[in-house]
Formats: structure tokens, C-alpha cells, sequence
């Protein structure tokens, strides 16, 4: 049975859609530090989930996805509760910005990244810790499943991609990573009695979420968990966590719609919506995905037959970076890999370390599946 749900100020009844917002505080000038949500409670049993974006101000394209996704839901017609965190670091899209984008990575207000300080500080804690803090007490921690959604930042546009993190098979190696600078210490109550067995149990549930998404291209990881990010965070507290990445360069295109597809396929795998999941021709998992970051700085200049989805053999004619007053060609950008186009830069300005191209290595497929 269905009952009443209560964020912050607000009680959501089944069947009910509510938006709200989460005081942290204020600034020294007394600007009010909120972060808003949307809360839409069903009236038949099911998971709680959790709709997280824009831990970096750069990528704020998932909250577009989640914004066009919960208005194809009814929660009269909804098992579960979702829990949207559309802005969850609302200050580092409204400041800020780079030759990469119109927002920032940080936090501007004390210049740490959010995906570094979970499960945050009240006590001794920096703003963005504070932050964390309110967000994984008030609304994640309570969650069944996360989606932490990213984007191709302000430069590129991008494929929906999932990106499971899973744990290593090595249980001694189950933890690793760091916290952000200048917050003094660990940040996280890490659980030390993981067994080979918990964690192969979630890593299962991340990779059957991570299919369902219904990206063309899965990147998998075996890595250390980072619990200082949201998704290591998660995992480690018994939340079946899925980073993905979906649209970018602040553009409204068709990988938005795209994404809310793949969005909408997570509540329908879960059970809380009906309908056929929406899947791709093919669908591939690699072990490895290039990020291609430039050398030189200058205009970018893209080759006018690469495009998204676009499978391209390594060394193959990306762009090149020129002087953008002689002309001069100052870096040929080849592709590092066979692989798909999953990201490519749209923004003509970059210094270096900008990105030119994230790309999904085809010869490192571990699954594939064609979908009729």
C-alpha cells in the first residue's frame, strides 16, 4: 500500500506531482542556498528512485531530459515514488564559464566539485559538503536505484551513453579513489565488510540497469569505487547506482529525446511505468572508451563527415586545431581507436586539453546484442 512522502517542506500524496525546494543556508551577502526537486509519488507499490543531474554546472543538459521525461509520467498511473534532483549544484550553472562551456565543473562559491565529497559535512564542512549533505540525507540515501546524469559539457554534444561502474572481483580492492582538495580528510562512513558476494549481487543489478538504459553503447568498468562520488557512494550504502551521459555543448537536439527514451526505459525496467522498453538496432558494451583531449590551443576545425555514431578507423581524419589568425594548422587530430563517435566537439574555440572526440573502442566489445 501506497503511502504519503514527505522532502524537505513537502508531503506528496499517491498519485500527486509536488516541486519543492532543499534550504541549505545562505551566502555572506544572504543569497539563499536552495536546491530545487520534483517529487512525483505513485499509487501502486514500487522502488524509490532517484533522477540526479548537473553535479557539474557544465553538463546541465540532464535536467532537460528529466524535465521532458516526468511530463510523459502520470502518478496516478505510477508504482514507486521518483525523485528528481534536476539542479542539484544550482549555483555552477548560473556562474561562471570556460571556453568549454557557459557553467562550471565547481562549485563557485568555495571551487570544489560535488562529485567529490559524498556523503558531504554539516558540521566543519565547506558549502558544496553542506550541499551533499542535505541532498544524500534528505532524498538519496532513502532511494532504491540512482541515475546520476552527465552530459558532453558545453562543447561537445553526445550519444546517450551508461556508464556502469561496478566493483573489481577483488574484494581488497573494492575501494579506492579520493576526496576533493582542501576538504581536510575522508568525507564517507565506507563500508570495510563488503563480501565477494555483495558485491557481485550489485554488480548485476548495475549492468542489467545499465542494458536496460537502452544506449547504443554501454562503457563498463571494474574499477575501485570511489566512495567520495555519488555513484561509489551509492553502491556502497546498497543503491543500485548508474552514471550516464546524454546530450551537451548546452544544445537542445535530438539525443535529448533520445534520452528521454533511455530515461523513461529505466522506469519501465523497474516496473513503475508500462511500456515496451525503447532500444537501438544493436546495442555493444566495451571495456574501453577514449577520451581525446587536443594538445594545442586555437579554433577547432571539424571534418564536415563526423558525426555522432559515426564508426571510424583509428587514425582516420578527425578536425584540426588552427591559429585563428594565420591559419596555420597547429595539431592534426586523428582518431586514437576503431570506434564510435559517442562525443564530438561542436565548439569552434579550444585551449588545451580540450575535448575532441569520446570514442567507443569496438575492439574492446565484451557484449552486444541486436535488438528486433
Amino acid at each position: 500500500m501506497t503511502t504519503e512522502v514527505t522532502v524537505g517542506s513537502t508531503t506528496v500524496q499517491p498519485g500527486e506531482r509536488a516541486y519543492g525546494y532543499l534550504t541549505v543556508g545562505q551566502l555572506a551577502a544572504g543569497t539563499e542556498v536552495r536546491i530545487p526537486y520534483q517529487v512525483l509519488n505513485g499509487t501502486g507499490d514500487g522502488p524509490k528512485l532517484c533522477l540526479e543531474s548537473t553535479l557539474h554546472g557544465w553538463e546541465p543538459m540532464g535536467a532537460e531530459i528529466i524535465r521532458r521525461a516526468m511530463q510523459k509520467v502520470d502518478p496516478k498511473a505510477l508504482n514507486g515514488t521518483v525523485l528528481c534532483l534536476p539542479l542539484a549544484n544550482p549555483f555552477s550553472v548560473e556562474f561562471g564559464g570556460t571556453v568549454e562551456s557557459s557553467g562550471m565543473r565547481v562549485n563557485p562559491a568555495d571551487v570544489l566539485d560535488m562529485n567529490r565529497v559524498w556523503p558531504g559535512k554539516r558540521v566543519n564542512g565547506w558549502l558544496t559538503e553542506q550541499m551533499a549533505y542535505v541532498l544524500w540525507n534528505e532524498v538519496i540515501k532513502h532511494c532504491d536505484y540512482l541515475v546520476d546524469m552527465h552530459d558532453g559539457t558545453g562543447a561537445c554534444d553526445e550519444l546517450p551513453v551508461a556508464f556502469p561502474h561496478a566493483f573489481p572481483s577483488d574484494p581488497s580492492a573494492a575501494i579506492g579513489g579520493g576526496v576533493a582538495d582542501g576538504i581536510g580528510g575522508d568525507s564517507s562512513d565506507v563500508n570495510e565488510n563488503l563480501t565477494a558476494e555483495a558485491m557481485a549481487a550489485m554488480n548485476e543489478k548495475i549492468r542489467e540497469l545499465s542494458i536496460a538504459f537502452g544506449s547504443s553503447v554501454i562503457w563498463w568498468r571494474e574499477q575501485p569505487i570511489n566512495p567520495a562520488m555519488l555513484s561509489g557512494q551509492a553502491a556502497l550504502n546498497g543503491i543500485v547506482p548508474l552514471v550516464v551521459e546524454a546530450g551537451g555543448a548546452c544544445t537542445i537536439d535530438d539525443t535529448i529525446d533520445q534520452g528521454v527514451d533511455c530515461l523513461l526505459n529505466i522506469l519501465k525496467y523497474l516496473g513503475m511505468i508500462e511500456g515496451d522498453l525503447v532500444l537501438p538496432e544493436k546495442q555493444i558494451m566495451v571495456d574501453n572508451y577514449v577520451v581525446y583531449r587536443s594538445l594545442e590551443g586555437g579554433f577547432y576545425v571539424q571534418e564536415p563527415e563526423i558525426k555522432l555514431g559515426l564508426e571510424v578507423k583509428k587514425g582516420q581524419l578527425l578536425g584540426r586545431v588552427v591559429d585563428p589568425l594565420t591559419s596555420e594548422i597547429k595539431e592534426t587530430c586523428t582518431a586514437p581507436a576503431n570506434g564510435i563517435i559517442v562525443s564530438r566537439r561542436v565548439r569552434m574555440p579550444i585551449n588545451p586539453g580540450g575535448y575532441i572526440a569520446h570514442i567507443a573502442d569496438t575492439d574492446a566489445i565484451t557484449w552486444e546484442r541486436e535488438n528486433s
